[in-house]
């Protein structure tokens, strides 16, 4: 446990896609308002995202402490999706893996971190009927965070619990119900006023530097906002992803902690279901905290998305797929077998000539020696450069057309794989592309989770898009 509770590392994950359209005729007028919100790809869920965002902070992660997926999206009931997140990166078997769900989990995982027992990532893809009047003012995203205090230190916590039906859903049920939101905004102030004003007091602060206020119901945001001093950064991301669910006090505490300056104070308060409030200073060494880019540089790369096209990736428009049998389930006793190759991006380097052989198997690819012994090398965190391009028009993803390479891997190794986040079209010979993982396809209720390849960074290309989203 680290001398001082706080936060070692944080990442923040956002998709590539943003909505800010939901007119299915286009020449109809615009809804007003002016939102934006991130659209996870039809490939990603809570486990691929939460991946993402945590490959930047969960690689030290030591036994006996704890992995926590906070979701209310998890992509399976019963079964504990955080296994594998575990799984896909790596981790020490004796990191005990655990979810936890509820609109109050983000702020419950954020609170065992600052207390330097668990490494959590903080991910939900929210989805609502088509036409609902918030379809905008929700969003996709994950957020990770590790114990420890180079980004910030905590001073102080309140919480404060009060039963209210919000937002809730039966099980079965797709869609988040919604209660009105005027009667339960005056709760919500109410509760996170009172955790707010004492976690202050226990900090024995009057007024921090930066105030973030995340809250399911955008009415008691705004009143907190306001309440409490905040500037209003934290709603301008907002209004950029929509409300994250589970991921937003993550995400605004994370694009907070990216423009902070060290020495400053920080009031990240979640109403949800309650409030939850903590007072944190800015460590020293917080710009060497931050994995992956800033929440802004991730804003400013997304691309535009389609409605249609959206609609169809969450299921919710019904489109006549090609004539072809649906993809094969994986099968249990290969999936765990082969647990290194399809969950961590593993391959076999031979001890003879030092090739690399994907996938890993007995004999070398390259010598043809077999039996000599072999070294497993993850291959998940390299470049790959692209030989060779095929245009798939028959998928049964839905995706009119998918690209599928063949990349040779720097320092050794060849995949075999689809692209994604880039147009199709786009994909060529030479193209740098890194390894991501994401869910391929579900057949018999079994999620089929491999790695896929996109775009380098500084190498890719803005998403081609229609006004039917094609």
């Amino acid at each position: 446990m680290p001398e001082q509770p706080g936060i070692d590392a944080y990442a923040a994950y956002l998709p590539a896609y943003a909505l800010d359209d939901t007119r299915l005729d286009p020449t109809g007028p615009a809804r007003d308002g002016g939102r934006t919100r991130g659209v996870a790809g039809y490939d990603e869920d809570a486990v691929t995202m939460a991946v993402e965002a945590l490959r930047h902070v969960a690689a030290d992660t030591p036994a006996g402490r704890h992995l926590l997926l906070a979701t209310t999206s998890a992509p399976y009931e019963t079964k504990t999706s955080a296994g594998v997140v575990h799984e896909a990166l790596g981790l020490d078997p004796g990191v005990t893996a655990l979810d936890l769900r509820g609109h109050r989990a983000g702020a419950s995982a954020l609170d065992l971190v600052l207390r330097g027992v668990a490494t959590a990532a903080l991910a939900d893809v929210r989805t609502t009927r088509p036409g609902a009047p918030d379809e905008l003012a929700q969003g996709d995203a994950a957020a990770a965070f590790a114990g420890g205090g180079r980004a910030a230190v905590l001073l102080a916590r309140a919480g404060h619990t009060t039963e209210l039906l919000d937002r809730w859903r039966l099980p079965g049920e797709r869609h988040d119900r919604v209660w009105d939101e005027r009667f339960t905004a005056e709760i919500l102030v109410a509760a996170g006023l009172d955790a707010a004003r004492r976690a202050l007091a226990q900090a024995s602060l009057d007024a921090v530097d930066e105030v973030v206020v995340s809250s399911s119901n955008p009415r008691a945001a705004a009143a907190l906002r306001k309440a409490l001093g905040g500037t209003g950064g934290d709603a301008s991301v907002e209004r950029a992803t929509g409300f994250t669910g589970v991921a937003h006090p993550g995400l605004l505490l994370a694009a907070a902690l990216d423009e902070a300056e060290p020495g400053q104070t920080i009031l990240l308060l979640s109403a949800t279901e309650g409030a939850d409030a903590f007072v944190l200073r800015v460590g020293d060494d917080v710009r060497a905290a931050r994995g992956g880019p800033t929440v802004r540089a991730q804003l400013a790369a997304r691309q535009r998305l389609g409605y249609g096209r959206y609609l169809r990736w969450r299921g919710l428009l019904d489109v006549q797929g090609p004539a072809r049998p649906a993809s094969p389930a994986p099968a249990a006793p290969p999936m765990h077998r082969r647990a290194g190759w399809k969950y961590r991006l593993e391959g076999s380097r031979c001890d003879a000539c030092g090739r690399v052989t994907t996938p890993p198997g007995r004999v070398c690819a390259s010598c043809g020696v077999a039996g000599s012994g072999a070294t497993a090398v993850s291959l998940r965190d390299r470049t790959a450069r692209v030989v060779s391009v095929t245009r798939d028009h028959l998928t049964t993803m839905p995706e009119p057309e998918v690209a599928i390479v063949v990349a040779d891997v720097d320092g050794g190794g060849r995949l075999s794989a689809y692209v994604t986040d880039v147009a199709p079209g786009d994909v060529r010979v030479g193209m740098p592309v890194t390894p991501v993982f994401r869910r391929l396809w579900t057949t018999d209720s079994i999620h089929n989770y491999f790695w896929k390849l996109r775009p380098a960074p500084a190498d890719a290309a803005p998403g081609k898009d229609t006004a039917d989203g094609q």
